[in-house]
């Protein structure tokens, strides 16, 4: 039995939306998992930091031979929110694209599937998207000045350059968009798209009731 011409478009289309969130998921997805390795990094700078400051810096050995300046380091400091913003702001959209983010779903059990789906949805068109928009503008702006104006570190021998780490606020945001943009898509076709695509949206955790990202 042949499908009609019209569920056969449908099927087509939706089929091709799928396809443009699988891609519009990549960049979230390797950037998330790329900046997850600076969290080795980062806990040995705080682990190296916080033991010169509690018991090292101050030993009788490390006074005579300068090493004092190695263990206050500003650029040490420095590179501990660095790496902290960094990491930050490339795992956020990876967070929600997985369902991974913190939720406070007082409401959710008591919802169909489909109004679960319509609050994700609803949400994601009304208050999300229009959100990051802005925040992209902002942060942009926020960027823009630091590079106009080479803003550095408040201590000289800091790290300067602060419109870099600023860069990644609008990263943060841009990714953030683009997660949010697949994850609609993806709504969309759940409930207005043929049943034998559910399972490719890859929205089973947000149907459940209750969720855990680690379960």
């Amino acid at each position: 039995m042949t499908m009609p011409a019209n569920t056969v478009r449908a099927s087509s289309l939706c089929a091709r939306l799928l396809w443009l969130a699988n891609t519009l998921e990549r960049p979230v997805v390797w950037l998330g998992r790329a900046g997850s390795w600076l969290i080795l990094p980062m806990i040995g700078v705080i682990l190296f930091d916080a033991v010169c400051r509690r018991f090292l810096r101050k030993l009788p050995f490390v006074i005579d031979n300068g090493l004092y300046t190695i263990m206050n380091s500003p650029v040490l400091q420095d590179s501990e929110w660095h790496l902290h913003t960094i990491l930050f702001c490339t795992s956020m959209a990876y967070a929600y694209i997985y369902n991974a983010h913190v939720r406070l779903d007082l409401f959710r059990p008591r919802f169909s599937v489909n109004g679960r789906l319509w609050i994700e949805t609803l949400g994601g068109l009304i208050l999300l998207i229009p959100f990051l928009a802005l925040m992209i503008y902002h942060s942009w702006s926020f960027f823009q000045m630091a590079w106009d104006t080479n803003e550095g570190t408040s201590v000289l021998i800091g790290i300067g350059h602060r419109w870099f780490i600023k860069f990644f606020l609008v990263v943060a945001f841009v990714l953030m968009l683009t997660s949010a943009l697949s994850i609609v898509i993806r709504l969309i076709i759940r409930l207005y798209g043929p049943t034998d695509l559910h399972d490719a949206t890859q929205l089973k955790k947000i149907t459940e009731p209750t969720h855990s990202a680690f379960s």
